[in-house]
């Protein structure tokens, strides 16, 4: 079987000889698992076989690569850090970390770059780089412990056989993508996405990356930050006409869209899929970013807890188009479905239920009947919780924004952009009384700018709201009774706004859920 050694192996990756390709997923190993591939060197152990795909000549015209490595891509780049401190991933990230060795001690541990680990380590980066020549000179003053140590670790590294299998350029692509899909996946339990990226990347070399360089420009253009899998999703959606679960098996998953993918392929609508996924996508995150309606401008986890709405979202767009009463309806779904978890188990399945709803024509009342055949009656669901004290920060954020809620100093409209929760009687004032446990209750909590609450959060409620003007107080469902303002009066004052926001959720209900009926 061949080998190749390992400075051999970094010089091919270096160099490009040896590529990373698009079907493949991130590196994802830990400081531990790379310290730990150093130890198993040094100690003589094996590290494993690599499978390695000797491109045909077209291919290797397209990447200017001679392999790509379809087993061991992990050991691989943990081989490159290892000897260059430092390795280039996908979308240019560069990873730092340097390998350190004690030849006392015969142990390794890994740092950041440009952290010292004092006297006694060497940085297994620089013994490797030495020729013969200069690891004499740099041996010397060391004791023969440590001489004999370092030498050893020299010609471990140089001296080690890394063992590989070549497949044969003559490989039929799609036996390639089964043999990737066999070797990676089997027996493990993985997202959907990262067979649907690999089957991608096979049948259209090149579309992975576009939809990676896609992401990074969300990221740039809206300042979203989004999950590659999501797009890879919602490319599958409508690839295959709402489905993104093909199959409980992985491999059966892999089969069946590879058939899906030959047909697209065949009728030559590949780039029209791209397309459609991307404008159904950056669409969903500039509705949720409208001024106008709920100004989800930078989200963090509180206002959008997962991404895979996105992909319901951009079906919804593509199939039904949006006038304003769908689009009100559409966002209603989205905080539902976003605050009671509609996708945060079996999301796959899940996911083809709602696509599904879309794909035979039901609109946002459908996807929300469909949530409350496992969630309950919502609307019931949001008063209970407020009648308690609960808080939901996403209805919160929805129903202040339907208010036209605005900073209670600033007067700005609130976004999520600078957003803090505000406790209307502060902290400060409530700690250690007898009201102390409710604190935290929603009828205290509102929504402002971190300034403001910086410079109310220690103020009483009865000093500040009267500076307040009353739309806004009435905006924000400030009980309009001063009495209420008054420390001894909070236990009414929590019972009378939890009151305005129950019937606030009314409201909600009516202008975003029940307009079309």
């Amino acid at each position: 079987m061949p080998e190749k050694k390992p400075l051999e192996l970094v010089r091919m990756v270096e160099s490009g000889e040896i590529d990373i390709p698009e079907l493949q997923r991130e590196f994802v190993w830990s400081d531990e698992q790379v310290k730990d591939l150093a130890e198993s060197i040094y100690k003589g152990y094996p590290m494993g076989l690599l499978t390695l795909y000797k491109l045909p000549r077209d291919l290797e015209e397209q990447t200017k690569a001679s392999y790509w490595v379809l087993d061991g891509q992990q050991r691989l780049l943990s081989l490159t850090l290892m000897l260059n401190g430092s390795v280039r991933l996908k979308g240019g990230e560069e990873k730092k970390l340097w390998v350190w060795f004690n030849p006392k001690e015969e142990n390794f541990r890994c740092t950041e770059p440009l952290r010292k680990l004092g006297e006694g380590w060497v940085n297994l980066s620089d013994i490797l780089k030495m020729k013969d020549e200069n690891l004499v000179k740099y041996i010397e003053g060391k004791t023969v412990e440590e001489r004999e140590k370092i030498n050893l670790l020299w010609l471990r590294f140089r001296g080690y056989n890394v063992l590989f299998h070549e497949l044969a350029e003559n490989l039929d692509l799609d036996m390639l993508g089964d043999i990737f899909v066999r070797s990676n996946f089997a027996g493990t339990r993985v997202k959907g996405s990262d067979v649907y990226s690999t089957m991608v990347a096979i049948a259209a070399p090149g579309m992975v990356k576009d939809l990676r360089a896609f992401v990074d420009e969300l990221k740039s253009s809206l300042g979203w930050d989004i999950d590659y899998g999501i797009l890879i999703r919602t490319f599958i959606a409508f690839l295959t006409k709402g489905r993104v679960k093909l199959a409980s098996r992985v491999l059966d998953q892999a089969s069946i869209l590879k058939e899906n993918l030959a047909s697209a392929k065949k009728n030559n609508i590949m780039q029209d899929l791209l397309k459609i996924t991307e404008s159904g996508v950056k669409e969903s995150i500039k509705i949720l970013m409208d001024s106008s309606e709920l100004a989800i401008i930078y989200p963090t986890y509180y206002y959008f807890p997962t991404q895979n709405v996105l992909v319901t979202m951009a079906y919804y767009l593509a199939n039904k188009g949006l006038s304003q009463k769908d689009k009100r309806g559409l966002l209603a779904w989205f905080i539902l479905a976003s605050q009671f978890g509609r996708y945060s188990s079996a999301t796959e399945t899940r996911l083809n239920e709602d696509l599904s709803i879309i794909q035979e024509g039901g609109d946002h009342k459908a996807l929300i009947s469909k949530l409350e055949e496992r969630t309950g009656n919502l609307k019931v669901r949001l008063k209970e919780a407020i009648s308690i004290g609960l808080v939901y920060l996403l209805p919160l954020y929805g129903i202040l924004k339907m208010n036209k809620a605005k900073d209670m100093l600033t007067q700005n409209e609130i976004t999520t952009t600078d957003l803090t929760i505000h406790h209307i009687f502060p902290e400060s004032i409530l700690s250690g009384s007898e009201f102390e446990g409710l604190i935290n209750d929603v009828g205290n909590l509102t929504l402002l700018t971190m300034g403001t609450n910086n410079r109310l959060r220690s103020e009483r409620p009865s000093n500040y709201l009267p500076r307040i003007p009353l739309e806004i107080r009435k905006a924000h469902l400030i009980p309009e009774n001063p009495e209420l303002w008054k420390t001894e009066n909070y236990k009414q004052f929590l019972e009378e706004r939890k009151k305005l926001i129950i019937d606030a959720v009314d409201n909600f209900w009516k202008e975003f859920i029940l307009q079309t009926e």
